[in-house]
């Protein structure tokens, strides 16, 4: 089996001590807009900041108090190439449940649908793949309208042979 391939290392997550603030320095030091904030839920406080094309290449939330360095790190999106089509990553899906994969969980972004894992170190990453263009803006359009949106679903893996 071929699985899909991954496009692009597509967004960081970090654990901020004030998201706000850290909104505040990334948009003037790096020109980074906000895409969608996130006003209830488990990412309560969390901001998505994007470079213009991507409905977010930067998400901070806010860190647990009393945090140590090191635990700022949340994950790495890791954009599928799926071309919109969710067999791919139902695909790659059965791939890594194959392979004992360790899976945290699976979101619906609105923009997307992401499988959160884990590597052999404990590193968190999620592989998605877009289902809203990130041409013309739409994708920032829709992650702000729904407020940086993160419900569990569920996928049913393919198993290619």
């Amino acid at each position: 089996m071929r699985i899909p391939k991954v496009k692009r290392v597509a967004h960081v997550v970090l654990y901020v001590r004030d998201p706000e603030a850290s909104a505040r320095w990334y948009s003037e030091v790096l020109g980074m807009r906000t895409s969608a904030t996130v006003s209830d839920g488990p990412y309560r406080g969390g901001i998505f900041l994007s470079f213009g094309e991507h409905d977010h290449d930067l998400a901070l939330f806010p860190a647990s108090s009393g945090g140590e360095r090191g635990q700022e790190f949340e994950h790495i999106g890791l954009e599928v190439d799926c071309g919109g089509d969710l067999d791919q990553l139902r695909r790659l899906y059965g791939w890594m449940l194959k392979h004992d994969v360790r899976i945290q969980e699976i979101l619906d972004h609105g923009v997307s649908i992401g499988i959160y894992f884990y590597d052999p170190d404990g590193h968190q990453l999620e592989v998605f793949c877009q289902l809203v263009p990130s041409a013309g803006g739409q994708a920032i359009a829709e992650l702000g309208r729904n407020e940086g949106q993160a419900n569990p679903t569920t996928l049913e893996p393919l198993f290619d042979s």
